[in-house]
């Protein structure tokens, strides 16, 4: 049990009480992600989407340090995970969002992102380990969108 001293013992919760430093890092990074993939579906760009992303990171860190705190976890590191996850995601969702919008996509792709969003959550609070496989794959979107970017303005400073 996870007991200080002096403190009363209680049972354990329906989850596990006390989850290691891992768990807790997985669960935050979790509900960070989905915090940041829907708040991400605005699809602003600019100042504007920087302001979402302090947003969503406000929110995600909340929403980390009561969950980590519910499940007996260390509350800071799950504050911290949340809100750094939850600003990467938004500005990488946020990205792909705009692209598609400037390429006439409709309200469909966001609704996509919001119910893959809310899948992520509940993984999530279940498995906490299951938040590597989108933290991965938000970085390797984010990887090759710098790439592509990279490469479309490589054209352009040849023509200088």
């Amino acid at each position: 049990m996870c007991v200080a001293a002096g403190e009363v013992e209680r049972p354990p919760s329906f989850y596990s009480a006390c989850i290691g430093t891992f768990e807790t890092i997985c669960f935050a990074a979790g509900i960070g992600i989905a915090t940041g993939m829907i708040a991400g579906t605005t699809g602003l760009e600019g100042s504007a989407r920087g302001r979402m992303a302090v947003l969503a990171g406000i929110i995600g860190a909340v929403l980390g340090y009561i969950g980590t705190s519910v499940l007996d976890g260390k509350v800071i590191i799950g504050a911290l995970i949340g809100a750094a996850a939850a600003i990467f995601s938004t500005a990488v969702v946020s990205d792909v969002i705009a692209g598609a919008q400037r390429r006439g996509a409709t309200w469909a792709l966001s609704v996509i992102i919001v119910f893959a969003a809310l899948v992520v959550a509940i993984i999530c609070v279940v498995f906490p380990y299951f938040a590597i496989i989108p933290a991965g794959f938000l970085a390797y979107l984010a990887w090759r969108r710098r790439q592509q970017a990279d490469r479309k303005h490589a054209g352009l400073r040849v023509l200088r």
